[in-house]
């Protein structure tokens, strides 16, 4: 049992120094590694999704006692594994499900329980995924990822915490606002003059503070971050919000056929969740409708500088055409002041008078434009200076002192409103976790179910016999494979063989390119992916577990004296007691064919005295049944002839106890008649007969 971060081979002191800062403790650390978390893991600086996957395989085969390549003995085998889960995650639809099913290998015979297990959990997910709209949950699922935990937001610099005491001071840093230490009211007004909101200390509460500051007294030791900052405690669910609402949409679609799935969270908790989320926008602001309040004074700050502008401009043009319309009828009192010498006060009061008519239209129509309130209305009264200009022009100041009270007004509501939902949505940060964990996982095991629908894959039965059978099973690697019935070993498939039913070991004769390799490639995928736990490509399958896998490829010409050394040397690893299969494809070209007929003799025995199985493509069957005493069953796919396009008639289903020739004469046929002009093939093809 793994109980330090540096037991597991790939750690040493400064990884796990690093694993303990990033988690916040050695057991955090460990818990993520234990429990798979690779996006945890990724989330470390410098760790790619490849290591972080590479040191959760260590620690599982540290902790279980069974690693990739304590079953899959060559490379050639664990690079046939690896196509294999390819082509289960080409089948997937979150990137977590790619990486979780890296950390499934086969397990050898003694992890049995393992094997069950997950042919259990497997089988489950199997039963479910038939019942499923895949396009439906794949939609869903293809935009979940992983929650994200580690993100900062922007300090909020519109809003002050007004601490009194040093504790106070220190408790309220670790919020993203301002803080201020200040020792008095006074102190205190000034500084809260330059924030939209401002949270002061309880030990304030009672004094008097101007009505135009918009402040909480909160005990700042005890405050919460949705008090505070609400903001804070909304981004974990804005910077996540695809994520969680696909989540519980996929959710409800899994429990309409299992309705225990997730059990932990209950549907009013997804109610609350949704009905939360619903008032936040993609930006994580609030959405627009939620208060009309707020959205009046939205609207209002939107369009009044062109409501303004435009009240300006006809203030001018009816302004300069009352101007131009004038003319002044002195009366008699006027007459003799205008004589005094006050003739410019006789003109300023009818421009007054004017001047004052158009203005004070001007401002109702702001005040009608906008639909103001009688408070708002105040600001515009100042709009306009009472000394008459020309052009007439508005106050800026005065304008943005209503745009001021505007954002003031829609700041404070809005403030609210994040509080409310940021308290609610505070309660179900744990909630929408591990919804999204639950969700992703499953896509694990329906990734592995859509995978076996889509290749019609049936989960194998493991037994103690030591045999493999299989019945109507497809090579997963070629289109349109045809179906094959073969058996290895004691199976209850072999039932009607006249012969050596239960050879353990069998050498594979017959035509090129008739299924040999093919036949060879099926074994290892039903071999790896039973003992994965996984359904094989088969109809019907029964298979004895074992301990270990060799595959070996063809060999690429003859080799000289150092490869031959080494290939022989990778051979003996096959000479032991354990339960293990061996398959092997044309072996012969390693060296002349008499010495190869030998050398393949020679393991074939080792394998059959020591319980093991193997199956060996072999030109070369009567040289190697010459040079063995033991029971060794010869089986051949036979080519029976050429079709009317020339292409050999090949029955792919292996023919037991039967010796099937490679065929050079349906070769040198098919070249006659194709070419039938040309003497030296039907000279070729006379020798034959």
């Amino acid at each position: 049992m793994i109980t330090t971060l540096k037991s597991i081979p790939r750690i040493g002191e400064k990884t796990a120094r690093r694993l303990v800062e990033h988690f916040g403790g050695e057991k955090q650390a460990l818990d993520a590694i234990m429990n798979h978390d690779i996006a945890a893991l990724c989330e470390l600086e410098g760790m790619t999704e490849k290591s972080a996957i590479a040191l959760v395989l260590e620690a599982i085969a540290l902790n279980e006692g069974a690693g990739i390549r304590d079953f899959l003995r060559t490379n050639e085998a664990y690079e046939i594994y690896e196509r294999i889960l390819e082509l289960i995650k080409d089948s997937a639809h979150t990137g977590h499900a790619r990486s979780k099913l890296s950390l499934y290998f086969p397990y050898p015979a003694h992890k049995k329980d393992k094997i069950e297990k997950t042919q259990k959990e497997i089988g489950a997910v199997i039963g479910k995924a038939g019942k499923l709209d895949e396009n439906e949950l794949s939609a869903l699922l293809s935009k979940i990822r992983p929650i994200k935990t580690n993100f900062n937001i922007p300090a909020i610099r519109d809003r002050v915490i007004i601490a009194t005491n040093a504790g106070e001071f220190e408790a309220a840093k670790k919020f993203p606002v301002s803080v201020q230490l200040v020792s008095d009211a006074r102190e205190a007004v000034d500084v809260a003059r330059g924030y939209s909101h401002v949270i002061a200390s309880t030990g304030f509460a009672g004094m008097d503070f101007p009505d135009d500051l918009d402040i909480d007294f909160l005990d700042i030791r005890k405050a919460e971050m949705w008090q505070v900052a609400p903001e804070k405690e909304l981004s974990f669910f804005t910077k996540n919000i695809e994520s969680i609402t696909c989540a519980i949409s996929a959710l409800g679609l899994i429990r309409q056929h299992s309705p225990d799935f997730c059990g932990s969270i209950k549907d009013e908790e997804l109610e609350r969740l949704s009905s939360c989320l619903a008032k936040l926008s993609d930006g994580g602001n609030l959405k627009s409708g939620l208060d009309s309040e707020i959205d009046r004074c939205c609207s209002i700050y939107d369009r009044l500088n062109d409501t303004v502008t435009d009240a300006e401009r006809k203030a001018n043009l009816e302004f300069g055409a009352l101007i131009e319309k004038s003319s002044i009828t002195v009366k008699g009192f006027d007459l003799l002041t205008a004589m005094d010498g006050s003739i410019n006060r006789l003109f300023e009061k009818e421009i007054k008078e004017k001047y004052n008519s158009v203005t004070e239209a001007a401002l109702r129509s702001v005040v009608c434009e906008l639909g103001l309130n009688p408070t708002e209305s105040q600001y515009v009264n100042n709009f306009f200076g009472d000394e008459v200009s020309h052009p007439i022009k508005v106050n800026p100041r005065a304008v943005d002192g209503l745009k001021n009270y505007l954002l003031r007004n829609i700041t404070s509501r809005k403030l609210v409103l994040l509080r409310e939902n940021a308290r609610a949505l505070s309660t179900l940060k744990e909630t929408a976790s591990l919804m999204v964990r639950e969700v992703l996982d499953f896509d694990v095991g329906y990734t592995i179910a859509c995978f076996a629908g889509k290749y019609r894959l049936n989960m194998p039965l493991l037994n103690t016999k030591n045999g493999i059978g299989i019945t109507e099973g497809s090579n997963l690697f070629l289109e349109n494979a045809v179906p094959i019935n073969y058996t290895v070993g004691v199976s209850g498939m072999n039932s009607g063989m006249s012969k050596l039913k239960d050879a353990r070991v069998v050498l594979l004769s017959g035509v090129n390119s008739g299924g040999k390799t093919s036949t060879l490639e099926l074994l290892s995928q039903v071999v790896i992916l039973a003992h994965m736990g996984f359904p094989v490509p088969g109809k019907e399958c029964e298979i004895g577990l074992i301990d270990e896998f060799f595959y070996f490829g063809k060999s690429k010409g003859t080799m000289d004296a150092g490869a031959f050394e080494s290939t022989i040397k990778d051979f003996s690893a096959v000479a032991n007691n354990k339960r293990k299969i061996v398959l092997t494809d044309e072996m012969e070209s390693i060296t002349e064919p008499g010495a190869s007929a030998k050398i393949i003799s020679g393991i074939l025995e080792e394998l059959d005295d020591n319980d093991g199985l193997g199956v060996f493509v072999s030109h070369l069957a009567e040289s190697i049944l010459k040079n063995t005493t033991h029971s060794i069953r010869v089986d051949g796919i036979e080519a029976k002839g050429l079709d009317e396009h020339l292409n050999l008639i090949v029955d792919r289903n292996p023919r037991y106890n039967y010796l099937a020739r490679s065929t050079p004469e349906l070769i040198v046929e098919r070249l006659a008649r194709k070419n039938k002009d040309n003497e030296f093939y039907e000279r070729l093809l006379r020798k034959f007969k």
